[in-house]
């Protein structure tokens, strides 16, 4: 049999075919340019010159065939010290290609779902197949031209039929016992994709079922149940739609997104951006979330070096290789969010997240739970407090503890959070010590800048002419923006004990903690 005629034999039984073909040679080589062979995940027909140099690319179809790598070109030196050993004195390229097998689909049941699947398989040019076990249901003229119809046994019929890992099955009958005789055919035949079309409990009836015949957990992960991408509607073609689709992208081993990688749908709206809600939009922006930071117009966060906020002031600010940038409206926001930036408005209320209908908002304004800020449930789809100050499955749908311990990061989907208690965050036994603080009301004005290392004692800078001096040693990891007008006792910066030991401009441990408590939060609430 030619290579050829093995092709196109080996692709009619639904099996994968690795091509290779040398499409290029120098020196001396066992086989000239054009030579082929094919390679099925059984077997190998022809030969682009044995030896060691046919083995290695053979090894590479196979992989190929699984998936573990993609077509393409290989080269091989044939020399002792080239990649086969080989005393040739030559190389050749060859190409390796993937030839799909004949794609077909099983039909466990003939009613409306499979009838409507039958007629959309066989315009995308499966080879459709279909059994049932009523005659009423197996005639031939509720079906396309094509499509084969069989009035049979579940079990006994379906596994007669020549599936392989290129076929799909799909089961829809009108009991849980014939359903499992379905599933167990498509089991036992090796099929790459079985759906069950079941509600949760008739599908926990039938795995129940398989289980008794022996068949193991990671045999029963594989079965698709519910079945079908969930692409909305409930007609028996909307559903066929669906689980077509499926079928679709596991065959071509597809992600099954959209195409534009840019959505709106997924919308997060963070108020407040601080340090500890930058580390919230990071994390969101990293697992790719569009997001939306909202803010005042003077935003005071103090570790700034590490706050999206710093873009009200410098315009644009790059954390950690993410681009924040000042925005004005929403087409503006948009724009930015194409571009794959966080963008920052001035937008105290959050407004913004009613005008693009936010999927996500979440409150980082860190109030502490000394004033309402004015979230509610409501304001979007999942709505989610930092810290204390909000109740879950109340005003909020999820809470994230912000106190450092044990709980650092928690999310509770009911209650609160720990009550503020006033009191820093220990380092090196030093608490409010490290904090810098207004004297007085009145404009800021700084000595030194984030990243300065500083002894008790030294003037960090002046509110009007009252100094701001730090009690400790340390690194000044946080200082409020120049030029900001204050009230007495406001937090004006921070020292840390550890100095050069801490980077400021990496986000910390907490704020990436809370932004991981808030993406468990999206993920389970989606």
């Amino acid at each position: 049999m030619t290579v050829f005629a093995e092709i196109e034999d080996l692709v009619a039984k639904g099996e994968p075919v690795a091509v290779l073909t040398i499409v290029d040679k120098e020196g001396s080589a066992p086989r000239e340019i054009g030579a082929r062979m094919a390679v099925s995940p059984d077997e190998a027909v022809g030969t682009i010159g044995g030896g060691t140099v046919e083995s290695l690319a053979v090894e590479s179809a196979r992989e190929i065939l699984t998936g573990e790598a993609e077509p393409g070109t290989r080269t091989y030196e044939l020399r002792p010290e080239g990649n086969t050993g080989m005393v040739c004195g030559g190389s050749m390229d060859v190409f390796i290609d993937l030839v799909r097998g004949q794609r077909r689909l099983f039909i466990a049941g003939g009613g409306h779902i499979g009838e409507a699947l039958a007629e959309m398989a066989q315009v995308m040019e499966y080879e459709v197949v279909v059994i049932d076990d009523r005659e009423e249901f197996t005639d031939l003229s509720r079906f396309p031209d094509g499509v084969e119809v069989i009035n049979g046994d579940y079990y006994d019929d379906l596994i007669k039929q020549p599936i392989t890992r290129e076929s799909a099955v799909v089961v829809a009958t009108r009991s849980n016992a014939y359903d499992r005789n379905a599933v167990q055919a498509a089991l036992d035949g090796g099929a790459g994709y079985t759906g069950l079309v079941a509600s949760e409990t008739k599908t926990e009836h039938v795995l129940d079922g398989l289980r008794e015949k022996g068949y193991g957990e990671a045999e029963l992960a594989g079965i698709r149940a519910p079945v079908g991408l969930d692409l909305g509607g409930s007609s028996p073609e909307a559903l066929a739609l669906a689980i077509l689709s499926e079928v679709q992208a596991d065959f071509y081993n597809a992600s099954a997104t959209r195409e534009d990688a840019f959505s709106l749908d997924d919308l997060a709206v963070v108020r407040g951006g601080g340090d500890l809600g930058t580390g919230v939009a990071y994390r969101l922006h990293q697992a790719g979330y569009p997001v939306v930071i909202t803010d005042v117009e003077r935003p005071t966060a103090v570790r700034r070096a590490v706050a999206f906020a710093e873009a009200a002031y410098e315009d644009e600010v790059e954390i950690e290789g993410t681009v924040g940038r000042l925005v004005e409206n929403a087409d503006d926001a948009v724009r930015g969010l194409r571009d794959d930036e966080v963008a920052v408005l001035q937008d105290p209320d959050a407004e913004i997240a009613t005008e693009l209908d936010a999927a996500i908002l979440i409150d980082a304004i860190m109030a502490k739970g000394k004033f309402d800020t004015g979230t509610r449930r409501d304001d979007a789809d999942i709505v989610i407090g930092l810290g204390p100050g909000f109740e879950a499955d109340g005003d909020v749908d999820a809470v994230v503890e912000t106190d450092r311990g044990h709980e650092l990061g928690r999310v509770y989907y009911e209650g609160t959070a720990t009550e503020y208690n006033g009191e820093p965050g220990e380092r090196r036994g030093f608490t409010h010590e490290r904090v810098l603080r207004s004297p007085t009301a009145g404009t800021w004005e700084t000595e030194v800048a984030i990243g300065d290392i500083v002894e008790a004692g030294d003037t960090i800078g002046f509110v009007g002419d009252d100094p701001v001096e730090t009690e400790i040693d340390g690194i000044v990891r946080g200082l409020v923006h120049e030029d900001v007008s204050v009230e007495k006792g406001a937090k004006m910066g921070d020292v840390d004990p550890r100095g050069q030991d801490v980077d400021p401009g990496k986000i910390s441990d907490k704020a990436l903690d809370l932004g991981g408590g808030v993406l468990e939060a999206v993920l389970r609430l989606s």
